[in-house]
């Protein structure tokens, strides 16, 4: 989603005053896209405060969603061929991103949990839960893969609430995910996400969210094909920051 489209979505919910900061941002985005939140503040004139509530009224939950639509205003667009340049260049902002995000709720939820259940939307996302599996069970987590709404109806007989549902989805929109979190919602577990960066449905739904930002590649021959590997960075830097965070607790 583009920000202009959020912006019309959400146009009523915007002061005259978000508009023109808005207005001002995106007819900026070369030199705006590399601020901070405190330096973007200082650019627009107003208060740091201001510019988040402003984030808010567009229903994304962070600056750095924000940032990330802001980076890729305009990667919507058709591509006439790879464009590997574009894409190594996102794949450093998404780390510079990644790494300014703060692991430290996530982590002590899933170092106080007694089982991880994980669950995956699709292949891919099934794909990205058993290296989830496979990192935690060397960390000595307990964690168990469901692969549809029958495994999971079956397992949530056994969810408690020192336990931790993870689900793991590209648009946060699938309806059997949804479905899914319906169920688990029904016990005392705790949820987590890993979604897009973007505003979702599943990600709205659970307690705890991680997001990873994904490419589009349009100027396939035969199809579009959609870039995942930040999820995979985003285990790495979880996984460091688990350790220390295990490291802090000696």
């Amino acid at each position: 989603m583009k920000i202009e489209e959020l912006v019309n979505q959400y146009y009523d919910n915007l002061s005259p005053n978000d508009r023109e900061t808005i207005n001002l941002i995106l007819k900026n985005k070369e030199q705006t896209k590399q601020l901070s939140s405190t330096q973007l503040a200082a650019f627009c004139h107003i208060s740091r405060t201001t510019l988040l509530r402003m984030i808010k009224k567009l229903s994304l939950q962070s600056f750095t969603e924000f940032k990330y639509l802001l980076l890729n205003e305009d990667s919507a667009s058709a591509s006439d061929g790879l464009e590997w340049k574009e894409i190594i260049e996102n794949y450093h902002n998404v780390i510079e991103e990644l790494k300014k995000m703060d692991y430290g709720p996530v982590c002590g939820l899933l170092y106080q949990a007694r089982n991880i259940y994980l669950y995956g939307t699709g292949n891919e996302q099934k794909s990205i839960a058993e290296e989830i599996k496979r990192i935690f069970l060397n960390f000595g987590k307990c964690c168990m893969d469901l692969f549809d709404y029958g495994e999971c109806m079956f397992a949530s007989r056994n969810f408690g609430e020192d336990d931790v549902f993870i689900i793991i989805s590209l648009s946060g929109e699938t309806r059997e995910g949804i479905d899914v979190l319906k169920l688990v919602q029904q016990t005392s577990v705790k949820t987590l996400s890993i979604t897009r960066w973007n505003n979702n449905t599943i990600a709205r739904m659970c307690g705890y969210n991680l997001y990873a930002g994904t490419k589009m590649l349009n100027g396939m021959e035969t199809q579009p094909y959609e870039v995942v590997s930040a999820f995979y960075i985003l285990l790495d830097i979880l996984s460091v920051n688990y350790l220390e965070y295990i490291g802090g607790r000696v």
